[in-house]
């Protein structure tokens, strides 16, 4: 009995120590890796990679690195880059600030951060990679040039790098070629969830309050992007169980706007709108387990105003309306709009829009419908419900239509104002609110939209209906007239009767 309980005893030991060794092991990795992370990842390291590669001056507030950086993550804090510069002025600039009038692009602070123990049970976790308030200045010069235009530019290579890229180029092509014939032999298989080795889970990965302003020198035009946040969070993809696992969330957001007036040469004048976009993804089907996203979101844009740029022209200038009461040119270049939202659904090509509204100071639109991506096919409807101050100026566009149909002859009978009043009678609703239906199909690039409610009979008929109708009141209104005339008549003729038998009288008493 003592020897069992001695050799579960050592077992005991021998277990602890490889244990003990396991996590000495990982311990000196994560020591060493951070250890080497504080030596290499410094300020003037990291500015001095950047000024190479970019040719730009760059200056970093603080690179923070600890021993435990590998676990409890990396952040750079006050990241500005300049526009170019030569090797000669980044060299006189080394250490300075980069000047705020010179800021190509910067940065709030960029946070990094995954966490390792999940590692280990063949999970991968990333806390966080996140731009915090980046800033880009892009410009584009007179010449045509941007002020990015030189990392584009490929530099002069040497013999060595040249032949060194060609040996590169031809290696990629044979490789590619192989890849090519090996796909044709066997077509490459769709990505399942079953090719995921870990279950995945993502804190938050994106941009949060970034700003993009555009300038363009020829045409003195300014555009800026404001308050831009764009990332995915909560994500969780477990291959093991895609039933509770499968989603990646998504959230965004931006403004953009003129700065100043746009030049006369572009048909918008000048605008600011905001928008924003929430929803998720689900990124595998559940039943064939195949990558075939789902995307469920509700985007729209809580306010915004634009001018000089006439919204929906096709749908305020159908002919059955111009021929009826005049084009819509009364709804103004101005555009002011608030709660614009819609609800979207996508798969397989497929893009499904419900609950859209749009609300301006002259009109709320209502729509939804469909859009093939593949083939760009639209089918949509839509609800335009005029604000009533409209409904006025609607009614004066059918009476001047109406004035032309009267002639000469009807004017006896007919008015223009009553024509407007039975013609208003189909377009208005309830509310007392001119209300029209369009359905729209055709493509996206060339749309047709139809007017489908309400029915408008030929303003010629609703004429000759008024005319009717005055005709026939003109007739009664006469016949009472003769029939009244006629009764004064007998009514005057048996007074007089009446006095005359009442003389007689009088004399025969005499």
């Amino acid at each position: 009995m003592a020897k069992k309980k001695k050799r579960v005893s050592s077992v005991f030991k021998t277990v602890l120590k490889v244990i003990g060794g396991v996590f000495a092991v990982i311990l000196v990795s994560i020591l060493g890796a951070s250890i080497a992370i504080m030596i290499i990842v410094d300020k003037p390291f990291v500015e001095g990679k950047m000024a190479a590669a970019l040719h730009r001056q760059v200056s970093i507030g603080a690179v923070n690195v600890s021993v435990f950086s590998v676990l409890s993550g990396i952040e750079v804090k006050e990241v500005a880059v300049s526009n170019y510069k030569t090797d000669k002025e980044i060299e006189a600039l080394k250490g300075k600030p980069v000047s705020a009038a010179d800021t190509f692009v910067g940065l709030k602070s960029f946070n990094f951060k995954v966490a390792f123990g999940p590692l280990l049970h063949k999970q991968f976790v990333l806390k966080e990679l996140t731009l915090y308030s980046p800033v880009a200045n892009i410009v584009r010069y007179k010449n045509g040039q941007f002020n990015f235009s030189d990392l584009l530019v490929q530099k002069p290579m040497t013999a060595e790098e040249k032949a060194a890229a060609e040996k590169a180029a031809k290696e990629e092509a044979a490789k590619k070629a192989k890849e090519a014939k090996e796909a044709s032999a066997a077509p490459a298989k769709p990505l399942s969830a079953d090719d995921i080795p870990v279950k995945i889970s993502v804190g938050k990965v994106g941009t949060e309050n970034g700003t993009v302003r555009f300038t363009d020198e020829a045409t003195a035009q300014q555009v800026e992007i404001y308050n831009l946040t764009a990332k995915v969070y909560d994500i969780s993809i477990d291959p093991k169980n895609l039933s509770s696992d499968d989603i990646v969330k998504i959230k965004a957001g931006f403004g953009i706007k003129t700065v100043g007036k746009v030049s006369s040469g572009s048909s918008v004048k000048s605008f600011d709108i905001t928008t924003s976009l929430d929803g998720s993804v689900i990124p595998f089907d559940k039943k064939t387990r195949l990558l075939n996203p789902e995307i469920i979101l509700k985007a729209g844009s809580p306010k915004g105003n634009m001018t000089g740029l006439q919204v929906f022209d096709k749908l305020k200038s159908t002919s059955a309306l111009e021929k009826y009461c005049g084009k819509f040119d009364f709804l103004k270049d101005d555009i002011s709009w608030s709660d614009a939202f819609v609800s979207i659904w996508y798969k397989d090509s497929l893009v499904k829009m419900s609950d859209g509204r749009i609300k301006t100071g002259d009109y709320t639109m209502n729509f939804g419908g469909e859009l093939n991506i593949a083939s760009m096919a639209i089918k949509s409807s839509v609800d335009l419900t005029l604000s009533e101050k409209h409904t006025a100026t609607v009614r004066s566009g059918i009476k001047k239509n109406s004035e032309k149909l009267i002639t000469s002859q009807m004017k006896k009978v007919v008015t223009a104002d009553k024509v407007a009043d039975l013609a208003m009678k189909p377009l208005v609703n309830g509310e007392g609110k001119i209300y029209i239906k369009y359905d729209i199909k055709g493509t996206l690039t060339s749309p047709d939209a139809n007017m489908v409610a309400p029915k408008l009979p030929d303003l010629k008929d609703i004429v000759k209906e008024a005319a009717g109708d005055l005709a026939d009141a003109a007739k009664d209104k006469a016949k009472e007239e003769a029939a009244k005339k006629g009764a004064e008549v007998k009514k005057a003729a048996e007074e007089k009767a009446k006095k005359d038998a009442g003389k007689k009288l009088k004399k025969l008493k005499l």
